[in-house]
């Protein structure tokens, strides 16, 4: 910027150094010849020295017969105006000023001297130093030397809000247009800008790799992240990695224009694409996590969001935890968690689990209160009678709510002394009320067993080997039959223990003789469903709820119960009364069958 004792390019005229003549000694021929001569030197340049300064203006030597004056206005470039005594060059503009005074010009002494100066950097492409005097519509209007325009769009590399702001800054520009004749000047700072990140740009893709950590400038906030200016190169700070904590938006953890550390995550060269994280530079929240929260402790924590499965709660800046929907209310049946806690709702937790690995806490509400699992053995013993609702079928059984918050667990094996249920769902519906007995209490595990099929004796029990049943066959197999000898208990019948025409061969021999299909020809030769049958219990396993039946082994027996009647019956009573086989009607069909063994 031009001071104001800069005289470059300026060369003052040589004016007369002797006073002029008082005008009442000069005769009308000098008077007009001075008059002619003081209009001769309009648009000169001389050097003017300051005497006094006034309200409204400068008043100068300039070593004429009277004194110039120089509006205040001129010096607006100034920081402060100039003060008595002080020299520098001025333009002559008229021999008759303000209260006859010549009026003078230091902006356009100044201008003129600025001009070559604003040319050269024009053409050679160099810098120049400029002050913002004022904003106005469109950009602002700088100072170098003389008054330059400043367009909004060149003022900086991205949009400025406040040009109003900038005025006092000292900027350096480059000159994009001029036009002397017009006295126009044109100026850009953001080709100073443009060129000097191009070539910090160039410097730092040499150097550029994944993992450094770098010093840098915000440049921009968008709603996926932000972006930062390292050295030059422009990269992307994405959501994610501002901040270890959960965040809306990068304004609430950045602003423009602020210096933060960045870490290098990755770099493509041949895209110059540059992707950078903050959080990374940042200590890990989840760090000594264990002992911060515990399992076991309650802590306060705010709702950050809720969904469908349950709701998030922010422990701590960065260390977020997980309210599942089951650990909402003791009362299975309770609302939704939208209904039970909304964002920004202050919260006492109990800390379940902590997962440093996977960066989890599993968080309970319902514990952080008062546990009716304390006193469920007194309340619900075992072998005690319940009812209770079903709330939930899985394919294991379903879960009863016995009120109070307790929930039991009855499962598909327990629901039935006799039939095998595939599913719950085959014999039971969600709200469907029952009677239980409890089997088990576990209140440290917060289980409870139930059984309903408990709550009637075990018909099982009443079959012991040796015992005579009888059923009609509901199935055949090529191993055996099944026989159907009590309402839902079925009992098998292998082929070895159909007939005594075969009790003097291994069974288990033949059952392995000929094909599946042959065996079961075998089995439907003896035997067809809906043929009843009487037998002998050979087999009872409880675990298993299996029963093995022989019609063989029964018919020996009664063989052998016959022979004793026949011989405890004395004179008079024949084998074939006891037996009835002398009776036609009754004639076995194979007489070899009638001698018992």
């Amino acid at each position: 910027m031009i001071t104001m004792d800069e005289r470059e390019n300026i060369t003052p005229p040589e004016i007369p150094s002797a006073p002029a003549p008082a005008a009442d000694e000069m005769t009308m021929e000098e008077l007009l010849a001075e008059a002619e001569r003081e209009k001769s030197l309009v648009g000169t340049a001389v050097t003017a020295r300051v005497v006094d300064i006034g309200a409204s203006g400068i008043l100068v030597d300039i070593g004429l017969k009277s004194e110039g004056v120089i509006p205040l206005a001129e010096f607006h470039a100034l920081p402060a105006p100039p003060k008595p005594g002080d020299t520098f060059p001025v333009v002559i503009k008229s021999p008759s000023g303000p209260d006859g005074h010549t009026l003078v010009s230091w902006s356009e002494a100044r201008t003129r001297a600025a001009w070559p100066r604003i040319l050269e950097a024009k053409t050679a492409g160099t810098p120049v130093e400029g002050r913002v005097i004022r904003a106005v519509k469109g950009g602002l209007v700088v100072d170098v030397g003389l008054e330059a325009f400043l367009p909004a769009s060149q003022a900086d590399r991205r949009a400025v809000q406040n040009l109003n702001g900038w005025v006092g800054k000292t900027l350096t520009l480059l000159v994009l247009e001029t036009d002397q004749k017009k006295g126009n000047v044109v100026v850009s700072r953001r080709s100073v800008l443009e060129r000097e990140a191009r070539a910090k740009r160039e410097e730092m893709l040499k150097t550029l790799a994944a993992g450094q950590v770098l010093q840098g400038t915000v440049t921009g906030l968008t709603n996926f992240g932000a972006f930062v200016d390292v050295g030059g190169v422009e990269g992307l700070v994405r959501l994610p990695d501002i901040s270890w904590r959960r965040i809306g938006k990068p304004s609430d953890e950045l602003k423009v224009g602020q210096t933060v550390e960045v870490k290098v995550l990755k770099f493509d060269p041949a895209a110059q694409k540059l992707s950078l994280g903050r959080k990374q530079c940042l200590p890990h929240p989840w760090d000594g996590i264990e002992a911060r929260f515990p399992a076991g402790k309650i802590i306060e924590g705010k709702v950050t969001h809720v969904t469908d499965f349950g709701a998030f709660v922010e422990l701590a800046p960065g260390i977020e935890g997980l309210i599942h929907k089951s650990e909402f209310s003791w009362d299975e049946r309770a609302a939704k968690p939208s209904e039970l806690a909304a964002p920004g709702r202050t919260v006492s937790v109990w800390v379940l689990t902590v997962n440093r690995a996977e960066e989890r806490i599993s968080l309970s509400l319902k514990r952080a209160g008062e546990n009716p699992w304390q006193d469920v053995a007194v309340k619900f013993p075992v072998g005690s009678k319940v009812k209770g609702v079903v709330t939930r079928l899985a394919e294991f059984g379903a879960f009863v709510a016995l009120g109070g918050g307790i929930e039991g667990l009855l499962r598909v094996e327990d629901l039935s002394w006799a039939r095998r249920i595939p599913h719950p769902k085959d014999v039971l519906s969600v709200g469907q009320e029952l009677e239980l007995k409890v089997l088990e209490v576990n209140s440290k595990a917060e289980k409870l067993a139930l059984s309903l099929k408990q709550m009637s004796p075990d018909p099982y029990a009443a079959f012991q080997v040796g015992a005579t049943v009888e059923g009609p066959v509901t199935r055949l197999t090529e191993r055996g039959a099944f026989v159907m000898i009590a309402p839902e208990i079925e009992a098998f019948l292998p082929a070895g223990e159909i007939s005594s025409e075969h009790r003097g061969e291994d069974p288990s021999e033949r059952r392995r003789e000929g094909s599946p299909e042959r065996r079961r020809e075998e089995v439907s030769e003896l035997l067809k469903v809906g043929d009843v049958v009487t037998a002998s219990v050979i087999r009872v396993e409880k675990k298993p709820r299996r029963i093995e039946i022989s019609v063989r082994k029964h018919d020996r027996k009664e063989e052998r119960r016959l022979l004793k009647q026949y011989r405890d019956s004395g004179e008079g009573v024949s084998l074939a009364d006891v037996t009835g086989w002398g009776r036609p009607e009754e004639t076995a069909d194979k007489p070899g069958d009638a001698t018992p063994p």
